[in-house]
């Protein structure tokens, strides 16, 4: 039975067969078709293009403001990490931050769950991360209703000495709900509020170092000191998620040709 299309991608060409090996005869065939042709345009013709793209990436990366855009915290987290490091976005809100604008230059470099692993998978995930990947530094950015669902795995990456990072963006409430209620119901949402620990008590308590930061530019110095640390840390970090709404109605305003 062939999978259902969301209506919002009208399907031309239907084909039904296993992944791989469709993939790999339509490489065959395009590179039959493009033998000798390629490049097809020059890519000065993008230039305009490209530059609209870097400086929408760069949008708000020197905002001051507290609690922090998500503009900021992506460029922050971005400008620390090298190319090879990893970061995993939990989901929520800040999913739709990261997927848009966190740059990556190698594969597998940031892992999303993408609807295969809902709230809290960020977490346990970044200790296999790290299991996989001993050299790189491994960062969970997770949102506090997610990093809630699974806080109870600190107690396993502390005894087990999994030299992660965890950042929590804290805003007290189910940001993607919210946002998707706003969206949808003329901002208006339903009570999505809940009460947070004390981050860093909590880390504390679990043996561990953590740090809520209490003002914009201090990512870079929280980041240093918690992969300085022999074990996980961990990051709290307050977000403005009025930025949703923004984004929302700038996306709506692009217009794309096809």
């Amino acid at each position: 039975m062939p999978a259902e299309i969301d209506m919002d991608y009208p399907v031309m060409v239907d084909v039904v067969s296993d992944l791989a090996d469709a993939l790999w005869q339509i490489n065959e065939g395009l590179n039959a078709r493009f033998e000798g042709k390629l490049p097809l345009y020059d890519i000065n013709d993008w230039a305009e293009l490209r530059q609209t793209i870097v400086d929408d990436l760069a949008a708000e990366k020197d905002d001051d403001s507290f609690p922090m855009k998500p503009q900021r915290i992506i460029n922050d987290v971005r400008s620390f990490l090298a190319p090879e490091d990893i970061v995993l976005s939990d989901v929520g809100a800040h999913k739709m931050w990261i997927a848009r604008y966190y740059q990556c230059e190698e594969t597998n470099t940031c892992l999303i769950s993408n609807g295969f692993c809902s709230m809290g998978f960020a977490l346990p995930g970044a200790m296999g991360a790290q299991f996989a990947a001993p050299d790189s530094r491994v960062l969970a950015i997770c949102g506090d209703a997610g990093f809630l669902m699974n806080v109870q795995d600190l107690e396993t990456a502390v005894r087990i000495g999994s030299k992660m990072v965890i950042m929590v963006w804290i805003d007290g409430e189910y940001g993607l709900i919210k946002w998707k209620q706003q969206t949808h119901f003329d901002g208006k949402h339903s009570d999505l509020a809940f009460n947070n620990p004390d981050f860093e008590m909590l880390a504390k308590s679990f043996g561990m170092w953590g740090k809520v930061v209490d003002g914009p530019g201090q990512i870079t110095a929280a980041l240093e000191e918690a992969f300085a640390q022999d074990g996980p840390a961990l990051i709290g970090v307050p977000v403005d998620y009025a930025e949703n709404q923004k984004l929302t109605k700038r996306l709506g305003e692009i217009e794309v040709t096809i």
